[in-house]
């Protein structure tokens, strides 16, 4: 591993770059340890201290939760004919079903990211569950249109959590290089229930009824609440913040030449909270290497568990001291951000690709009931498998090779890790979106046999739909550690807003002019953007965060 000069790295220690690999206390002195950011305390229950038994719980958890409370939202294309017939709609009247409770996805997270930054985790997920549960029931027993947009609009102020809070659980309970492969999971998990709800709500719908959809949702969504309260703890923690990185670096440089042995990192192997051995002193090098990124000083931590507290339905509030603060933080940060270039291309990006997929949802009763292919309701759901084949991909390669090559980048550089060394990775991902995307257009147009269409076509936009997001969230919250909350309501927000506008002309458009120009415009933005972005910020994204480097959005 190539040696980092210690003045150099001081004065380019900008927030993303962080020291990850370390000799120091290594018992091979050519192996190289990964160094945990953040920094866990010495509590065991601190949620970065829990044991990997729990930290999976909890995560599959809100995975499980983010998949059934997805369900019911984003599941209703292949009803389409079943509601124009039923409640005499045009097609875009019956497409503002999905288009109200997408909207309520996105803008009701400026409510719950504070509630949750307030009173926690939870209590919020908690409490979203049950709005769930009883707007499912709702939508199985509606009997006229304006009832059912209701209706639709409380089911998405309800499953809205599943658009902020699971980032924000991954991030309160992993450490930086764990990260991308269970945002990726968060992905999956979410594209993976908008892939299945179809396939679901359509066989439901010709072989009982429509309404019993909404019954098996409701179901399902009560069975997650009840898991939720037994074996979700609160994993919002209160931790001193790191001091600033110059102030830091600085203090520490003044140390070169002596050894310092009141800083004891712990080392491998991993020890619990009975353990009795003394942790290894680190090099002089190495205590200053951990002294430039707080978050470095530690290799290994201590297993704990959840605490009784932490699992109480009495939400603990934070001091009031810190109320007005969380408020104005959680509204006016989404916006603020926007004004950052690295979280404008990563929202605009976000959109433009996870809106490749919906595209195909709105067409694809209009593609695949009309003839040549004449697919009932139930069929048209079974093309969604492509979705899911494609997802499955995606999840197992986006996460754990971004990771893997942001580990790799970072041996080569000393052990530095820089937040782009993640974006090498979104090259393949945007060819096959291009070419995913190209395949279905024109497959629509021309009428290509529909395996061609699904398996190609639908396979490669269900990878993409799930790596690109997971790898562009994980690079705005390398940037920005402390809001990940904020960035994924920005993100959403332009996700559904320009989802939400979609459906009063993509279907039109595609009647008009065929499919091939509104389905290759959305290809040309989606790979458009991300291909700039990739290109811009591999060069200049490190400039582009030194620029936001005193914004007291690294302070929170």
């Amino acid at each position: 591993m190539t040696v980092v000069n210690i003045n150099d790295l001081e004065a380019d220690v900008v927030p993303g770059t962080e020291l990850l690999l370390s000799k120091a206390g290594s018992q091979n002195g050519d192996a190289d340890q990964i160094l945990l950011i953040p920094e866990p305390s010495d509590e065991p229950d601190d949620p970065l201290n829990w044991s990997p038994t729990w930290k999976a719980i909890v995560v599959i958890n809100q995975a499980i939760f983010v998949f059934i409370s997805i369900l019911t939202p984003l599941a209703i294309a292949p009803l389409t004919p079943i509601f124009i017939h039923e409640f005499q709609k045009t097609l875009p009247q019956v497409n503002m079903l999905f288009g109200a409770a997408a909207m309520a996805l996105g803008y009701a997270n400026f409510i719950i990211v504070p509630f949750s930054n307030i009173f926690g985790r939870r209590p919020t997920i908690i409490i979203c569950g049950l709005i769930c549960v009883l707007a499912n029931i709702w939508q199985a027993l509606v009997t006229s249109y304006p009832s059912f947009l209701g209706a639709r609009v409380i089911s998405g102020l309800g499953a809205a959590a599943n658009e902020s809070i699971m980032p924000m659980v991954v991030a309160d309970v992993m450490f930086l290089h764990q990260r991308g492969l269970w945002m990726g999971l968060y992905f999956w998990s979410y594209f993976i229930g908008v892939f299945f709800g179809p396939i679901i709500s359509g066989n439901i719908a010709a072989h009982v009824s429509w309404r019993w959809f909404f019954w098996v949702c409701t179901i399902l969504q009560g069975f997650s609440l009840i898991v939720m309260i037994l074996l979700f703890p609160e994993t919002r923690y209160s931790r001193s913040p790191s001091p600033p990185l110059s102030s830091t670096a600085s203090s520490n440089s003044s140390t070169i030449g002596r050894a310092t042995t009141t800083s004891e990192p712990k080392v491998e192997p991993v020890i619990t909270a009975q353990t009795t051995n003394p942790p290894q002193v680190t090099s002089p090098t190495s205590d200053l290497e951990s002294g430039i990124v707080r978050a470095s000083r530690h290799t290994t931590h201590i297993i704990g568990r959840p605490s009784r507290a932490q699992f109480s339905l009495i939400p603990r509030r934070i001091p009031n001291n810190a109320l007005k603060h969380t408020i104005i933080r959680d509204v006016f940060a989404p916006i603020q951000i926007f004004t950052y270039p690295i979280v404008l291309w990563v929202v605009l990006a976000f959109g433009m690709s996870t809106n490749c997929l919906l595209a195909l949802n709105l067409t694809q009763s209009q593609v695949f009931a009309a003839p040549p292919y004449l697919f009932t309701p139930a069929q048209v759901g079974f093309v969604n498998f492509a979705f899911v084949v494609g997802g499955i991909i995606g999840l197992c390669t986006a996460g754990p090779i971004s990771d893997a090559v942001s580990i790799y980048l970072a041996r080569r550089n000393g052990g530095v890790r820089e937040a782009e060394m993640r974006l090498w990775t979104m090259i393949p991902y945007i060819a096959i979106c291009l070419i995913g995307m190209v395949i279905t257009g024109v497959g629509y147009q021309e009428h290509y046999n529909w395996p061609v269409i699904v398996v190609v076509g639908y396979g490669f936009v269900g990878i993409e739909c799930v790596s690109i997001p997971t790898i562009l969230i994980s690079y705005a919250v390398d940037c920005y550690k402390h809001i990940p909350g904020q960035i994924m309501v920005s993100a959403t927000i332009v996700k559904n807003t320009f989802g939400f506008g979609m459906i009063f002309y993509f279907n039109d458009w595609a009647i008009r002019s065929g499919f091939i120009p509104p389905v290759m415009t959305l290809m040309a933005l989606a790979v458009g953007i991300c291909t700039i972005g990739t290109a811009v910020f591999l060069i200049w994204g490190k400039q582009f965060r030194r620029t936001t480097q005193g914004s007291k959005l690294h302070l929170l």
